[in-house]
């Protein structure tokens, strides 16, 4: 399975900076999603950065320029779910979907993410995508919540436009989102506390 990684947002929640390369212990936020899907059983890893994160797409160019399976994608930069679309051609089977911020997301998870999907899609061939939530009691202070669940910001798509048959994984650990700066001050006392684990 490949995988791609949204990195074209505008950070607004952030105070408008390039949110993937925000610096957490010295290390960008991008780089610890990408260390963790190179260590996965992922192929090819897509980036997809846009106009408004050009310092994000020279990073990643400058800095994995030796790893082949990592490929930056230019997007419009027009929301979350547009550049999502635009990306989908880069793919013909189902593809694994990553949000750039997720500092302590491990190659041991994402292994268990996409042999979940495809144990369930040999199950049930209509499946077609997998939405990774945790429990609301998990996730200190969620933005969004679906019934007691909170996405952590994974998902497995098939390569088509429009609605997908999905089921939902539950995992029973925190995978942290960075949205803002609190966010990141908050990721910085769990990590030295280590109430969360980086890999």
């Amino acid at each position: 399975m490949d995988a791609l990684v949204m990195a074209g947002g505008k950070g607004t929640r952030m105070g408008n900076v390039e949110k993937p390369i925000v610096k957490l212990y010295n290390k960008c936020l991008i780089d610890y999603v990408l260390s963790s899907l190179l260590k996965s059983k992922v192929k090819n890893i897509f980036v997809a950065v846009s106009p408004n994160t050009p310092k994000t797409k020279e990073y990643i160019k400058s800095t994995y320029k030796d790893f082949k399976n990592i490929i930056a994608i230019d997007t419009s930069g027009n929301g979350y779910i547009n550049d999502l679309n635009e990306c989908i051609g880069y793919f013909s089977e189902p593809f694994l979907v990553v949000s750039s911020d997720l500092i302590n997301l491990t190659s041991k998870i994402i292994n268990s993410i996409v042999d979940y999907f495809y144990c369930i899609k040999a199950k049930n061939p209509d499946v077609e995508a997998l939405a990774v939530m945790i429990p609301k009691e998990k996730y200190p202070n969620p933005s969004i919540d679906f019934n007691g669940l909170v996405p952590v910001g994974i998902n497995v798509l098939s390569p088509k436009q429009g609605y997908q048959k999905e089921e939902i994984m539950i995992i029973d650990e925190l995978i942290f989102n960075i949205n803002t700066k609190d966010d990141l001050k908050l990721a910085e006392m769990l990590l030295k506390n280590k109430d969360i684990k980086i890999q």
